[in-house]
């Protein structure tokens, strides 16, 4: 809930700029998400395009009549797409201290130009849309290919470039240029987060609240500038610039100053470790470290334990039959460990884990691949940071938490039996409900699985009402086969598991799966297969 209202605000802010000024909404939102929300950059990244675009369509749209140049809008947002991925490659290789550094630069000059605009009008201020597509394109395509360069290049939406621009190189009014501007930012936008799409890691309720806000900012903010004369306008834009680009060089310049590369490289780490979730375990409380060795020796890990504030405990790895695990240089192993109970008092706070490593001798008990026996002695230890990038730990937390709070008003079960027609089509699926006989209540809704589905004519109840002080009782679910694919059914991890959403003014919101037990799971494909025809 707090990351979620940390969120609200920052969108607030980000809308109220790009209503305003027609800018700066990208400047603000990529550094909000990271330090002040609190998110990864691969999730901050695509969040704040979603946001900023959504957000700069609805500045745009009370402009759309009289603040828009659409020749402009083709002639610089097209352009500028190609120019965007040459950016985009020079800007990974340069060192990010001096591309940082680039990026406050050409905001200061942004704001410098802005504020001698805001004092002195351009005398020319139609002229270049009066002279037709001819001149237009003169002027226009270059400023496209420069703008879509740095914007590439410094990873930004490109308002702050784009509005001196129009201003001072097309002579275009602060207004018109406003509009214009929101409309190629909002194309922008919509090409970068495209370009995210492949491994896309986003909080989708943070997201679209965080949008929902920039929106409604955003318009408000838009008809406030209409009201607000140029001059005016120009300053908080140059404002806005230069209070980011104090920020910047805060933070870059010490960074390249002479004395801070003084000293000896530090030593590479040993070893890295990172996170995930194990496809082979749907359904089980349990993650896989994955360690990789960065040394040119082998690393024999006789024991490892996943460590983080937001479980009871450590979440141990015990090598199979007393066997450590011999890491190749260069190479890189999974350490499945089984997660303790959810510290759940902490309120969102404390996902940060590390990996806890034993480390043997090597070669000692080190056959090929795998150890051949344990490391009785152990030389040293090492803890290294777990790198989570798609955020396991939180999840899995998360889903530990919201159980244990629906387990406080009742528990649900699937019956082991599947009770089938006489005619094979359809089965009874049992669903046990033991409330806990404290208080609290819960709305719970059943929804379908890969494998198994409503019959017809038998509808599941949309949502069932639960009282931690009713008595115990049974919903029976008349299912019929979702599919019948034998490949399906050989490669079925969740089909035989339930979900259920649960709603609760006390309770955590979301979604668990009923873990069956092996007889249901064992009739349940029985069933499938008979009914389908299966062999």
């Amino acid at each position: 809930m707090e990351t979620v209202l940390l969120g609200l605000a920052v969108g607030l802010a980000v809308g109220a700029v790009v209503g305003l000024v027609g800018a700066g909404g990208a400047i603000i939102a990529v550094p909000a998400l990271v330090y002040v929300v609190g998110l990864d950059p691969e999730e901050a990244v695509p969040t704040s395009l979603i946001v900023v675009g959504l957000a700069s369509v609805a500045g745009a749209l009370p402009r759309l009549r009289r603040d828009v140049s659409w020749p402009l809008v083709l002639l610089v947002a097209v352009p500028g797409i190609p120019a965007s991925w040459a950016g985009t490659a020079v800007g990974e290789l340069l060192d990010p201290n001096w591309l940082m550094l680039c990026f406050a630069l050409v905001m200061i000059l942004a704001g410098v130009r802005m504020l001698a605009g805001a004092r002195k009008t351009n005398p020319a201020a139609r002229s270049a849309e009066l002279d037709g597509w001819g001149g237009l394109a003169l002027r226009g395509i270059p400023v496209g290919l420069l703008v879509g360069f740095l914007t590439g290049m410094l990873g930004v939406g490109g308002g702050f470039l784009i509005i001196p621009a129009l201003t001072l190189l097309l002579g275009v009014p602060v207004p018109r240029a406003i509009g214009t501007s929101l409309v190629i930012i909002a194309v922008n936008s919509a090409s970068g987060f495209a370009a995210h799409l492949d491994g896309l890691v986003i909080d989708w309720p943070l997201a679209l609240s965080f949008a929902a806000v920039a929106i409604a900012s955003s318009l408000a903010a838009a008809r406030l500038a209409h009201r607000l004369d140029e001059a005016l306008v120009s300053r908080i834009f140059a404002a806005v610039i230069f209070t980011v680009a104090l920020g910047v060089l805060v933070q870059t310049v010490p960074k390249l100053l002479p004395g801070a590369a003084a000293g000896p490289p530090a030593d590479p780490p040993a070893a890295s470790a990172s996170l995930a979730s194990s496809r082979l375990s749907f359904g089980e409380r349990s993650l896989n470290v994955l360690v990789e060795n960065h040394t040119a020796e082998d690393l024999v890990i006789s024991a490892a334990q996943l460590e983080s504030a937001a479980y009871s405990g450590p979440a141990p790895w015990t090598p199979a039959d007393g066997d450590a695990a011999t890491l190749r240089p260069g190479g890189r192993v999974a350490l499945p460990v089984e997660l303790p109970a959810a510290a759940c008092g902490n309120n969102g706070e404390g996902f940060e884990a590390d990996v806890r490593l034993e480390l043997g001798a090597a070669g000692a008990g080190a056959g090929s691949g795998a150890g051949s026996g344990a490391d009785t002695g152990t030389e040293k230890e090492l803890v290294l940071p777990a790198a989570d990038p798609y955020r396991t730990v939180a999840q899995a937390h998360g889903q530990d938490c919201l159980r244990q709070e629906v387990d406080s008003v009742a528990s649900f079960t699937l019956a082991p039996d599947l009770e089938v027609a006489a005619d094979g089509q359809s089965a009874v699926v049992r669903i046990r409900v033991a409330p806990s006989g404290g208080s609290g209540g819960l709305r719970v809704r059943i929804g379908s699985t890969t494998l198994l589905t409503e019959a017809p004519g038998h509808p599941w109840p949309r949502e069932i009402g639960v009282d931690a002080a009713d008595g115990p009782s049974v919903i029976e679910l008349h299912a019929v086969p979702a599919r019948c694919d034998e490949h399906g059914l050989a490669e079925d991890k969740a089909g035989t598991r339930f979900p259920l959403e649960v709603e609760s003014a006390a309770a955590r919101n979301g979604q668990l799966r009923l873990e069956p037990p092996v007889e249901f799971t064992a009739a349940a494909y029985g069933f499938v297969r008979s009914a389908c025809s299966l062999q």
